[in-house]
């Protein structure tokens, strides 16, 4: 089946995140799989998604309920939940971001 939601505000867009991640992981999906090549000291926790050009540091703590999305960079320490990173983007070093959308090649943390 197909999702449809309003997701006008931002808080809309992280629950209709939340809902579309449930239904792949009920599915079982294989895209919800950690990739071969995530370091063996970061966690993924509940449903995330991951764009396999994403780049992720070591000793991350991700999810529950993220997407990684494409050519994002992800350096390590870093603590994600519940949150979106868009295309291009760079998270520096022991940052943490809940319940956020990281827009397109924007940086957070050090600059």
């Amino acid at each position: 089946g197909r999702l449809w939601m309003d997701v006008g505000q931002p808080r809309d867009f992280l629950e209709g995140m939340v809902l579309y991640l449930g239904s792949l992981k009920e599915k079982s999906d294989p895209r919800l799989e950690p990739s071969p090549s995530l370091s063996a000291s970061t966690s993924l926790v509940g449903s995330v998604l991951i764009d396999p050009s994403a780049k992720i540091g070591s000793d991350c703590i991700i999810g529950p309920d993220v997407v990684i999305g494409p050519h994002v960079v992800i350096e390590d320490g870093v603590r994600i939940r519940r949150s979106t990173l868009l295309k291009g983007s760079k998270i520096r070093s022991h940052s943490w971001l809940e319940c956020c959308i990281i827009g397109w090649k924007c940086t957070v943390g050090k600059w």
